[in-house]
C-alpha cells in the first residue's frame, strides 16, 4: 500500500472535513470513495463539451480550428485546472 500527500486549499479542506463528519468516514475512505465515483462516472463527449463550455454553433471560417481541436481542449482544461488552484 502506498501513502500519498496532497495539497488542498482551505475550501477543499473544509469540504473534505465536512464530508468526513457527515459520513462518519476517514479522509482516506472519502478520497477512495471519490475516486471510485469518478472512475464510474461516464459522460458522453457531447455532455462533457457542454459542461466545459466547449461547444459552438457557428462557423469561424478558419479550417485550422478543426485540425487544432485537441490542442484547444487541452489548453482550456489546463486554464480551468489552474484557475481552481
Amino acid at each position: 500500500m502506498r501513502t500519498i500527500s496532497i495539497r488542498l486549499d482551505d475550501a477543499s479542506e473544509a469540504r473534505l472535513d465536512g464530508l468526513c463528519r457527515q459520513l462518519g468516514l476517514s479522509q482516506t475512505d472519502v478520497v477512495k470513495a471519490g475516486l471510485e465515483l469518478l472512475q464510474h462516472q461516464r459522460q458522453s463527449p457531447a455532455a462533457l463539451a457542454e459542461a466545459l463550455d466547449l461547444e459552438g454553433c457557428f462557423a469561424s471560417g478558419d479550417h485550422a480550428h478543426g485540425r487544432e481541436h485537441a490542442d484547444r481542449i487541452r489548453q482550456k482544461l489546463r486554464r480551468q485546472h489552474q484557475a481552481q488552484r
